[in-house]
């Protein structure tokens, strides 16, 4: 059996567990979420700058409520990464929009989201001090479907 044979069979092998990881994450993240903190430069943001907003996640499709509107996409989870990473799709009338890089967990019952500007590099971890342009938004858990 050649290297190429051996790749082949080691990919197939393990593809069924790449697919259930991420789908087990997706599925811990179903249901609505309440926007409790956020973070950006080292700094929490006042909790009136929050409002209400709510976080519903169905499926692979995401709905972010504000007070000034509303943003819809989908999230692509790559629950084999360490950080879980996460690219964040909004939608947009542009067909080219670019997806913000992110990471996720869940952790206390909270649910952390970092991301960064579409088109830069996925951040590596929660510290929005050592890296400025990462904003962390913590939400917890409003209903599980």
């Amino acid at each position: 059996m050649n290297r190429f044979s051996i790749a082949v069979a080691l990919f197939l092998a393990w593809s069924p567990l790449i697919g259930a990881a991420d789908t087990k994450f997706a599925d811990s993240l179903q249901g609505e979420w309440k926007l409790v903190e956020s973070w950006a430069n080292g700094t929490q943001l006042p909790a009136q700058i929050l409002g209400d907003a709510t976080l519903k996640v169905t499926g692979d499709r995401y709905v972010l409520k504000r007070s000034n509107g509303e943003t819809v996409g989908k999230l692509k989870i790559d629950a084999n990464q360490q950080p879980i990473s996460v690219d964040i799709i909004a939608e947009s009338k542009d067909a080219d929009a670019v997806p913000s890089p992110g990471i996720i967990k869940i952790e206390a019952g909270k649910l952390h989201l970092c991301g960064a500007p579409p088109g830069s590099e996925r951040p590596v971890d929660f510290d929005t001090l050592r890296r400025p342009k990462i904003t962390v938004l913590v939400f917890t858990r409003v209903n599980k479907p």
